[in-house]
């Protein structure tokens, strides 16, 4: 009688581990895409006829990420500068429209809130200045599959920073 009751707590053991996981018929979506706008405020800018320091940057961009485990994602931020500003205090640095490249690696807090870091490279006319990238993103949820994601990011670049706050359309496919 007791091999009786082994057996079966062995096999409702093994049925509940074989089969306990959950099946999707859903296709798992790894990948995201997304446009952005945003805004960036360089506290150590200025326009070329303008001594005072704050420069407002209107940008653009494009984000994609790839998901390699449940809460982890790498991917690529592509933005374009849309302003002309100068950095006084580091010998008259002239920037404009530059185009910044970041990889970075993204931890999803909660399903719609992450945190990302990166690094990468500012390309401009004038100079080519290294970056680091540090930000955090929320997305709002909308039907198919679409979000609006909502980001406050900061760029620390060799002598001076920019922070911008972003909103874009994206999706996940």
């Amino acid at each position: 009688m007791p091999s009786k009751l082994f057996l079966s707590i062995a096999l409702s053991l093994l049925e509940y581990f074989a089969f306990a996981q959950e099946v999707s018929t859903e296709k798992e979506r790894k990948h995201f895409a997304s446009f952005t706008f945003a805004y960036g405020i360089v506290p150590q800018g200025a326009a070329e006829d303008n001594i005072s320091e704050g420069h407002v940057v209107p940008a653009t961009g494009a984000d994609y990420l790839f998901r390699i485990a449940p809460k982890w994602e790498v991917g690529i931020m592509v933005d374009y500068e849309l302003a002309k500003y100068v950095i006084p205090r580091k010998e008259g640095l002239i920037r404009e429209r530059a185009f910044i490249a970041t990889g970075v690696i993204a931890y999803n807090i909660l399903p719609q809130l992450s945190v990302f870091g990166g690094g990468g490279v500012e390309i401009e006319k004038h100079k080519n200045l290294g970056i680091a990238r540090l930000g955090i993103e929320y997305s709002f949820p909308l039907k198919n599959y679409w979000v609006i994601p909502v980001g406050f990011f900061g760029d620390f670049k060799e002598g001076y920073q920019n922070y911008s706050f972003s909103v874009g359309i994206g999706r996940s496919f």
